[in-house]
């Protein structure tokens, strides 16, 4: 029996967007910016936004949260990882968020105080061990978004559904910088909507 459920979510740390955008897989050469380890057009590349300025992530970036969240939902001597993983769906084309892209030439100036600002880090290359910096759009905190999510209610319950929401909010986060605590949310609501027969609903 497949399930839906509706679920808002609300953004209780800053969120940090490094996603492909069409310019990061485009084939056409542009004018380097930058030096290697340290671009500070980085930024421009790395976020996805509508033709009205407003952000959002692809659908896989909710499924990979809930992925790691799940497995600290406990089912016999394993986690029930495995099954969730085999039964999720996320529904929602586009995760878009409530913040929108603040005109170019004043994005600049935004603080982690705006809605939307420029994240400037430090960061540790894994293969050379080196330092280099980040410059990535972010959202501070009190950001939301919504999205539908089905599963095989004979495989996975609400209540099992619900918890891995919780836990993926209070322990894993959202988006870029999730170890060092980023993206974390709170779950406003989870509301399901209905139950199929997978045999009606292939019919």
């Amino acid at each position: 029996m497949q399930q839906t459920a509706k679920c808002k979510i609300k953004g209780i740390r800053p969120l940090l967007l490094n996603c492909f955008s069409n310019d990061t897989l485009s084939l056409e050469r542009k004018a380097r910016t930058g030096v290697a380890g340290n671009d500070p057009e980085e930024w421009k590349k790395s976020h996805t936004a509508t033709k009205d300025g407003q952000l959002y992530v692809d659908p896989s970036y909710i499924f990979g949260c809930l992925r790691a969240a799940s497995f600290h939902t406990k089912s016999g001597r394993g986690s029930i990882q495995a099954k969730f993983t085999a039964t999720l769906q996320v529904l929602t084309d586009k995760i878009l968020f409530n913040r929108y892209m603040p005109e170019l030439n004043g994005f600049l100036e935004c603080s982690p105080e705006d809605p939307v600002y420029l994240d400037v880090r430090s960061v540790k290359n894994p293969t050379t061990k080196g330092r280099n910096v980040r410059y990535r759009v972010a959202m501070s905190t009190g950001w939301e978004t919504e999205f539908e999510l089905q599963w095989d209610n004979t495989i996975i319950s609400s209540g099992q559904v619900e918890q891995v929401l919780l836990d993926a909010g209070s322990l894993i986060g959202l988006a870029d910088g999730r170890s060092i605590g980023f993206g974390r949310f709170e779950v406003v609501s989870l509301e399901v909507l209905e139950t199929k027969n997978a045999k009606t609903a292939s019919a």
